[in-house]
């Protein structure tokens, strides 16, 4: 894959995975909840990873070249 299909992807990625948190985190907001119940949900651990997991990956292809 060329970069900007990679770039496109990753991006298309992350607005996906921030619209399912954003939509768990209303819900949990409505429901009188705290903020934690939606970082610790699925959706918000997984809205995490995939801004973590894209870093480390361009950090070890930096570090290893």
């Amino acid at each position: 894959m060329n970069t900007s299909t990679i770039v496109v992807a990753l991006l298309t990625f992350w607005l996906v995975m921030g619209l399912g948190f954003l939509s768990k985190y209303a819900n949990v907001r409505k429901k009188g909840e705290s903020r934690y119940g939606a970082w610790t949900s699925y959706e918000g651990l997984l809205f995490i990873l995939s801004i973590v997991v894209p870093l480390v990956i361009i950090i070890h292809k930096f570090l290893s070249h």
